[in-house]
């Protein structure tokens, strides 16, 4: 009798220790930290940018595919890029393919789809209450939330969206004064991909310290799903890979912003040398494709 009314208060202080107090709307469904909430808000985030992504292919597979057809139609929405042919503005082309790109393979596939079922199943799976870190799993929604603004705001700025492609190489890429999508556009492009990295590193952290700090007794990780296992083994690699791509970045800022040289040399532009010299549009594309073998190929 002693023993089961010890377990009893045992089980009752238990249970008012994790009784919460009532939570405002703004930390329960917008500054979260539950993984089922984040999960959903990546989730949202990534129908969103779905959404867009699908409505800029639709516009520039039109012009690819009917190309006689007249798309003054679209010219509420596109007004200028819309020239007086009734065509895609030739710069706008090439800014939707930029885009439709970027946001295909970062915004919903990486971001939209593994941030999504990463936070929901991770936890569920293998036995834990929540994330690793919750405050760390919301800081990586809200770096993706910022790089979403950054971009989704490109796309309406005079000079247009970065329209480089979505490897975005240099020296096209490096040279403000190269293309129209290479100004603004471009800048709001890189900043924008850099919150994105962060929050990718963020969340695979959390994953995998919830993978292996966080199973529950007896789980060995030869019993852990395969789901998990593949969760674990793409936040390793995102975790190997990210670095690279955002030193990348942050390189050619330094040579679209501060003068340096790291993707430039000896570019002319109307027959004018620029004083760049000693660097290698290569470099650029060694670091990009690291990431790219690393996670999609």
């Amino acid at each position: 009798m002693a023993t089961v009314s010890a377990n009893s208060a045992t089980v009752a202080h238990a249970a008012e220790h994790e009784h919460h107090e009532p939570q405002s709307f703004w930390r329960k469904y917008i500054f979260s930290e539950d993984h089922k909430t984040i999960a959903k808000q990546y989730l949202i985030s990534g129908i969103f940018w779905s959404i867009i992504g699908i409505s800029l292919s639709v516009m520039f597979r039109l012009q690819l595919g009917f190309p006689n057809m007249k798309l003054d139609f679209l010219r509420p929405i596109l007004g200028t890029w819309i020239n007086e042919t009734g065509k895609l503005d030739p710069d706008f082309y090439l800014a939707l393919v930029t885009m439709h790109g970027t946001i295909m393979v970062f915004f919903v596939l990486t971001a939209g789809l593994s941030g999504t079922f990463s936070n929901f199943l991770i936890p569920l799976q293998v036995g834990a209450r929540d994330m690793a870190s919750g405050f760390l799993n919301m800081l990586s929604y809200w770096f993706f939330f910022m790089a979403s603004v950054l971009m989704f705001g490109s796309l309406f700025i005079e000079t247009g969206p970065a329209s480089g492609g979505w490897v975005i190489y240099p020296p096209l890429s490096a040279l403000p004064q190269a293309h129209k999508g290479s100004e603004l556009g471009m800048t709001l492009w890189l900043v924008s991909m850099a919150l994105f990295i962060v929050s990718q590193l963020l969340g695979g952290i959390n994953y995998i310290t919830t993978v292996i700090n966080l199973r529950t007794r007896g789980m060995s990780f030869s019993k852990l799903p395969l789901t998990i296992w593949a969760f674990l083994l793409t936040a390793i690699l995102g975790l190997i890979s990210f670095p690279v791509l955002l030193s990348a970045a942050l390189l050619l800022i330094f040579d679209r912003s501060f003068g340096t040289s790291f993707y430039l040399s000896e570019i002319y532009i109307k027959g004018e040398a620029l004083p760049n010299v000693g660097g290698s549009p290569i470099l650029f594309q060694h670091l990009f494709w690291f990431l790219a073998t690393q996670r999609y190929i």
